[in-house]
């Protein structure tokens, strides 16, 4: 008999396709739950099931959960998080799955909550997973070195300072290579970790120190900078909304935490901010030559 196939949702997704490219690796049969059957069958080949289908269509997510035993469940950050994740947690008790890892909110989003609605979205999904007969984790990703990071990066490569609204307030940056690693882990461990884990990187940096590795790997001086975050527009969509809140609260120093949990799970250090940097500018003067 084939193994069962782990389902992947997000899976063409900036994470989703790390973890499925890690499977993929280990000789996992994966699955993935797409409205873009194209693009996954580019990003993945013949590697990879694909489950076309919604969210919001239940007979999609019944056919795409079929035999499957354990999910990653990821979607985008938006209006209908809620529903959409709740959705697939459903009908995966429903299908007889017996494990979910939810890529979820970072901690200081969800706790205390009210602060951000993208967190309060996230808590409500994790809230809902522990009422589901099915073993569930929630991976807790602090600040993505992919995301902000690397936007920093850009900006001073061309010309521009550190811009932050409180440059002595740090973050626990996490490398997405590090958050799909973990996700692999739980999904093939014999039993998960916990009910929520907080992932960080291996220290808390703050702008006025990545300004300092900056200066350091380029040879010139690079200022940080203080700026007000742009509030959202009028009529800013979820996403935006959530973006703006983001800003304020890592200026008020809730994403300067770092946690042992990379470390404790994959016996290995979590990258740090300052390979990223180094790795990050040896691939744009790649491309610039």
């Amino acid at each position: 008999m084939s193994p069962a196939p782990i389902l992947v949702t997000g899976a063409t997704g900036r994470l989703g396709r790390l973890v499925v490219e890690r499977l993929i690796a280990l000789e996992q049969p994966v699955r993935v739950f797409t409205r873009r059957p194209e693009t996954a069958r580019k990003l993945f080949g013949k590697a990879v099931q694909i489950a076309l289908g919604e969210f919001a269509d239940g007979t999609s997510l019944e056919a795409a959960l079929r035999g499957a035993e354990r999910l990653l469940l990821l979607s985008p950050i938006s209006a209908t998080l809620v529903a959409d994740q709740i959705a697939v947690a459903n009908a995966a008790a429903a299908s007889g799955a017996r494990r979910i890892v939810k890529i979820s909110g970072s901690d200081w989003t969800i706790d205390p909550p009210g602060s951000s609605i993208s967190g309060d979205a996230h808590a409500a999904v994790e809230r809902h997973l522990g009422k589901l007969p099915l073993e569930r984790v929630c991976l807790r990703p602090n600040a993505w070195m992919q995301v902000s990071l690397a936007n920093t990066i850009r900006q001073v490569l061309s010309g521009n300072p550190v811009f932050a609204a409180n440059p002595d307030a740090g973050v626990g940056y996490i490398d997405a290579r590090d958050i799909a690693d973990v996700a692999v882990h739980q999904l093939l461990a014999d039993q998960v970790a916990g009910e929520t884990l907080n992932l960080t990187g291996p220290h808390v940096a703050t702008p006025r120190q990545i300004a300092g590795l900056l200066s350091a790997a380029l040879g010139r001086p690079v200022a940080a900078i203080g700026k007000t975050p742009a509030a959202a527009a009028p009529g800013a969509d979820f996403e935006q909304r959530a973006v703006a809140q983001f800003a304020t609260l890592i200026a008020a120093g809730r994403a300067a935490v770092a946690t042992g949990v990379v470390q404790s799970l994959l016996h290995r250090s979590p990258r740090s901010v300052e390979a990223f940097i180094s790795e990050h500018l040896v691939s744009e003067a790649a491309l610039a030559g």
